[in-house]
């Protein structure tokens, strides 16, 4: 497939809409094109205002030659993490993990699970 306008378009990006009370609006963002921000009065508006800015960046992106990130794609990750950390680190958590009778990956998933529901 051609990677013109139409093809980044139907893109599945990831939009984030937050409200801002240092800003008095809701402020957006595509998570791919981290730089690339946007505000309105409703969610709804910053996403019509998101997709008008995707669209101008595509455009500009492609006249100039620019590479274009893509959407993560679930499918090109297999779930294997190099986690690297202190001695001291590991034997607490390899402790902890036998406390709790369980290894310290699970114990691991369970805390980046925590983490990750404090940020959705």
């Amino acid at each position: 497939m051609e990677k013109n306008l139409e093809y980044y378009l139907s893109l599945p990006y990831s939009y984030i809409v937050e409200w801002s009370d240092d800003d008095g609006c809701y402020l957006g963002s595509i998570v791919e094109l981290e730089r690339h921000m946007t505000c309105g009065d409703t969610p709804e508006e910053v996403i019509i205002n998101l997709r008008e800015a995707l669209k101008a960046y595509v455009t500009t992106s492609l006249a100039d030659g620019l590479e274009i990130s893509e959407p993560l794609k679930m499918a090109d990750f297999k779930g294997n993490i190099t986690y690297r950390t202190t001695s001291e680190k590991h034997y607490l958590l390899a402790k902890t993990a036998k406390l709790q009778n369980t290894s310290i990956n699970s114990l691991i998933d369970a805390a980046v699970d925590e983490k990750l529901k404090q940020i959705a």
